[in-house]
């Protein structure tokens, strides 16, 4: 019978050693890190092709997380701007009081009624030239410019100001209602932006500088958008061209341009005053529904705000369930890899302590 021994030399026996010692120190190490962050160390590796899960919902989860701060953006430009059209609303508010207590002929305070008017013509403009962020709120998708001119301003590109279009046309007191009638067609059709003899002195020519209410075929113009989520979008740019905002400086407008306390035709006075009150009015009416079109929009966003944050919740989830590690099978194994590596360190040094010469007796 053949009897063989298989031999390691010492040098072997060193090498495996220092591997084995290598190879649990690095696994240790790894073992500490997911310990300490509670995260595979190296997740592709670990998940193999279930990685492509944790890319797609990491991807997912940045999208829903921008949507949620533009959200956020947009919810504060919609409060600026609900702030804005209340506050315009009531600066016109005390004006119309005034005016209606003089709307059959000049009495009570009709002598400051220019005056008053003048100052919230000036106030609602500077309202309407709001900026949120450097971005003009009621200038459509020109936010980068000034919706309006203020009333005694010269507007470069029509070279015309607010005030002088109005003292153009209402030159003189009228002195009866067909006077007064041929003087509001005239400033009706320049708010309405259709004066095509004079296209210069148009509200959307001087008083107004944003995005238009029609583009260059006639058709309506883009309006602001946002995207609020993948697939949703709402539109929601008020602009100071629109027909509440026109109606209210044509109104305020009528007002400071003419004392009506110096009216003195009766017909005259009844025609231009009920012509300012219903633009106003009709203003009034038409500033609260924008208000309410602005709540609309930032209920949808709240809304909106609520699903993405579950579906947030949700991602990060099951984020966690591929990419986490189980605290306990962690800290288990950092163990286990500690006994090893100490052992190993206690038979290596009794080892290196055996010597012949202990055994010399």
């Amino acid at each position: 019978m053949t009897w063989s021994v298989s031999r390691l030399s010492s040098l072997q026996l060193n090498m495996f050693s220092r591997q084995f010692v290598s190879r649990t120190t690095q696994e240790l190490q790894t073992a500490s890190q997911e310990v300490s962050s509670g995260r595979r160390a190296d997740i592709f590796k670990d998940l193999g092709s279930r990685a492509a899960s944790t890319l797609r919902l990491r991807a997912n989860e940045e999208e829903t997380q921008t949507y949620l701060k533009s959200n956020g953006l947009l919810t504060h430009k919609l409060d600026a701007m609900l702030t804005s059209v209340d506050a315009i609303r009531d600066r016109v508010e005390s004006v119309m009081n005034l005016a209606m207590a003089n709307a059959s002929r000049p009495s009570n305070g009709a002598s400051t009624l220019q005056a008053e008017a003048r100052a919230a013509l000036e106030s609602v403009v500077a309202i309407l030239n709001t900026t949120y962020q450097s971005d003009h709120l009621f200038s459509g998708t020109r936010s980068d410019q000034s919706p309006m001119t203020r009333w005694s301003e010269v507007n470069p590109a029509s070279g015309l100001s607010p005030q002088g279009v109005m003292a153009d046309i209402a030159a003189a007191v009228p002195a009866d209602g067909a006077s007064a009638q041929a003087m509001l067609d005239e400033i009706d059709l320049v708010f309405a932006s259709a004066d095509t003899a004079s296209p210069a002195r148009n509200f959307e020519g001087t008083f107004y500088s944003g995005t238009p209410a029609l583009d260059g075929a006639g058709q309506p113009a883009d309006r602001v958008v946002a995207r609020i989520s993948a697939g949703q979008e709402i539109e929601y740019g008020v602009q100071a061209n629109d027909l509440a905002f026109r109606e209210t400086l044509k109104g305020l407008s009528l007002l400071a341009t003419i004392d009506v306390s110096t009216i003195e035709d009766e017909a005259a006075y009844t025609t231009w005053m009920n012509s300012a009150i219903g633009s106003l009015s009709r203003g009034q009416s038409g500033t609260l529904d924008i208000s309410a079109r602005i709540g609309f929009h930032q209920k949808i966003i709240e809304t909106e705000e609520t699903r993405l944050t579950s579906l947030s919740l949700v991602h990060q989830m099951q984020i966690a369930e591929l990419e986490n590690v189980d605290p306990y099978e962690a800290v288990t194994r950092m163990t286990n890899l500690e006994n090893q590596l100490r052992a190993s360190y206690e038979v290596s040094a009794r080892l290196t302590n055996l010597s012949f010469l202990n055994h010399l007796r």
